[in-house]
């Protein structure tokens, strides 16, 4: 397989800022079967990365990812001192790049190519992991120091260190979807059966967590499974070691979930281009974080749940790219955060 050189650039190309922008909490009340209502936030303030072009956005403990220049550079910044701290890791013009981030390391694919660096830049080495011609134009995700993604037919990870041309079977045969983590295990929505998981090693065979029909996205956290489906507007939840057939109905809304994320204490959502969140466990009062300014996963190719981003403080998400200016000098996808 032919194999892509990404060049790298190590300075900081941008000026960024890092206001914050302002949370509106309509905290209402909202029944566990109906869908919220909410009214129009207020237009945030100054971006947090105000860089056009913006196509995905991810965090770990330390460090904003983001690409920018149509989804073909890679950079990132300390979200405690973004103005002074962006690092520039791949570029590549004609391709775009699929990103991951996990556990002090990111990784990213440049046409059929893997490659990482650590989270503080590639000074120490870029190393090229593997190779699968079946990975262009689909994303990936990396788990404790592995990388995983569906090829053809299969799933598979290598490790951060490499693998060469022999990537691990994860699970063979499955429907390609968005991969989800706990602990142990490796979780996605089959469409013909519903949530699947396997040991993150392959170790076992699959297994079906619970049947459900028209799964969309999937999230796990502490012990607990969440999913969207009726159409993508109900969020579901079930307690993964006793899962029902039908789980308990958390929330519905007014139009369909395009992305999910549970932290320890809520759930975030989008849907209608703004970011909604409601307290866990009952998710009985719901509040509007965001302007509906959020762009869609559906923007952002090659970039899994890359609309928003949560750390211990701040949500994070990224400005869609196709509104008008709404004043001069608003930014055309730039990333955004409100304290949470």
């Amino acid at each position: 397989m032919t194999r892509i050189t990404v060049s790298l650039a190590s300075l900081c190309l941008y000026c960024l800022t890092g206001c914050g922008a302002r949370a509106v909490d309509l905290d209402h009340a909202a029944p566990t079967s109906s869908a919220p209502t909410s009214s129009s936030p207020t237009d945030p303030e100054a971006p947090f990365v105000p860089i056009g072009g913006v196509s995905g956005v991810w965090i770990d403990e330390q460090r904003l990812y983001w690409l920018a220049l149509g989804g073909s550079l890679l950079q990132s910044c300390l979200t405690t001192d973004c103005e002074r701290t962006t690092l520039s890791y791949a570029k590549n013009e004609a391709l775009g790049l699929a990103v991951a981030v996990a556990d002090g390391r990111v990784y990213w694919t440049s046409d059929s190519s893997f490659f990482s660096c650590a989270a503080e830049g590639c000074q120490g080495g870029l190393r090229t992991i593997t190779a699968d011609a079946a990975v262009a134009g689909r994303p990936i995700f990396a788990y404790r120091g592995h990388v995983y993604w569906f090829s053809d037919f299969d799933i598979y990870r290598c490790p951060a260190q490499g693998c060469g041309e022999t990537p691990e079977v994860v699970a063979a045969n499955v429907t390609r979807s968005q991969l989800t983590f706990d602990e142990d295990r490796v979780y996605w929505a089959d469409f013909e059966r519903g949530i699947v998981s396997v040991p993150s090693d392959g170790s076992e065979p699959p297994k079906l967590v619970i049947d459900a029909l028209l799964v969309g996205n999937v999230a796990v956290r502490d012990g607990y499974l969440y999913w969207t489906a009726g159409a993508g507007q109900q969020v579901f939840r079930c307690q993964i070691a006793n899962c029902a057939s039908t789980g308990a109905l958390l929330v519905t809304t007014d139009a369909r979930i395009t992305d999910l994320d549970v932290d320890g204490s809520a759930m975030y959502w989008l849907e209608a281009s703004a970011i909604h969140t409601c307290s866990l466990p009952g998710c009985e009062r719901s509040s509007v974080l965001t302007p509906p300014t959020v762009a869609d996963p559906e923007y952002s190719s090659l970039s899994p749940s890359a609309g928003f981003a949560l750390d211990a403080s701040y949500l994070y998400w990224l400005e869609t790219p196709n509104r008008p200016r709404a004043a001069p000098g608003y930014p055309y996808g730039a990333i955004r955060r409100t304290a949470r």
